[in-house]
């Protein structure tokens, strides 16, 4: 059965769905930790939302798939990717909302076991119209894989540096920083 959670936002609704072969829902651990982005004193950023997800199988795992979708858009996201960094991004009613991610690369220097080359193929990270898709074709078993995404978002007009910025985590740093949620996992809810 597949997995799916959401938060509502003051920008909308996200919402978190895996799909995996056999189902991993039990092992799978999503947190939401407290990040705030190290910013000029010019930049801000009105919300900033880190979602840490990891998960241990002891069987191998076929097409798994990690799905963070944004609710509030009709249009389609602008992509705003650079070095390490998947992120797009969209304009709202009222704001600006970007998502982002490690590319395949890092993820692939974290996880060697990851297939990112050549990229025709498979790239695992694919970009959704509102959101992102992490896509693993295979895991071998008693394998670690951790990922994260990062929501950024203003109300005020800006030019997508602070967003950009908030967005542009590395994996590491999040390691340590305080949960403020766990929306899968022990003492889930």
């Amino acid at each position: 059965m597949p997995f799916c959670t959401s938060e509502s936002l003051p920008f909308g609704e996200v919402s978190l769905a895996c799909v995996s072969s056999p189902d991993i829902s039990s092992r799978l651990n999503i947190s939401r930790v407290d990040c705030s982005p190290n910013m000029d004193d010019h930049l801000a950023v009105e919300v900033v939302n880190a979602y840490i997800i990891d998960f241990v199988s002891n069987a191998p795992i076929q097409n798994f798939n990690f799905d963070v979708v944004f609710h509030g858009c009709a249009t389609k996201g602008c992509a705003e990717s650079g070095e390490h960094l998947d992120a797009q991004s969209w304009e709202l009613p009222i704001g600006f909302l970007m998502i982002g991610t490690e590319d395949g690369d890092v993820l692939n220097e974290r996880m060697p076991w990851i297939e990112t080359t050549p990229r025709d193929q498979h790239y695992p990270v694919e970009y959704l119209d509102n959101g992102f898709r992490l896509s693993l074709p295979y895991v071998p078993p008693s394998t670690l894989v951790e990922f994260h995404f990062v929501l950024a978002y203003n109300t005020v007009e800006s030019d997508n540096v602070a967003e950009w910025i908030a967005v542009d985590i590395p994996h590491r740093r999040l390691f340590g920083l305080p949960i403020l949620k766990r929306l899968a996992g022990p003492n889930a809810g």
